[in-house]
């Protein structure tokens, strides 16, 4: 049951380790940061504090917490490293991802390590949508600041 989000992990470092680079170290580096800390933020706000979701149970857990600042990081350097910079491919990339992103979290939920006690799926699609316009604006201003 709670072997998924590392299998998850697992496969997402060897895409991460093999596929051809786009992105820089810095950017990588820089990404994972932003990304983790949001992951983690959010989950502690909405899991321990309104306790909409449980993450592999109640309470907090160091496996949770790995998985918190290593699995959607994993997934957002993968989402940036393919991410078209035309608006109009984005959207058609944005509109995958967001599939994917859901049947991921469907598939978390249906092997135990999401509870939902006062979420729904369709809650995530807007932060889903959100967190997708937020890292493409997060490559571009490192790429500016640079």
């Amino acid at each position: 049951m709670f072997w998924a989000p590392y299998l998850a992990l697992v496969i997402n470092l060897l895409i991460i380790w093999f596929m051809p680079k786009r992105l820089t170290n810095r950017e990588i580096y820089t990404s994972w940061a932003v990304i983790a800390l949001i992951n983690l933020s959010t989950d502690v706000t909405l899991d321990l504090y309104f306790k909409l979701y449980e993450l592999g149970g109640p309470g907090v857990q160091i496996g949770v917490h790995i998985i918190e600042l290593t699995l959607g990081a994993s997934f957002g350097i993968i989402f940036l490293n393919f991410m078209p910079r035309k608006i109009n491919a984005f959207a058609l990339y944005m509109v995958a991802w967001l599939v994917i992103t859901i049947l991921f979290e469907l598939l978390m939920v249906k092997v135990g390590f999401i509870q939902y006690t006062g979420w729904v799926w369709w809650y995530s699609v807007s932060y889903y949508i959100a967190a997708f316009f937020f890292v493409r604006w997060h490559l571009y201003f490192i790429r500016k600041e640079i």
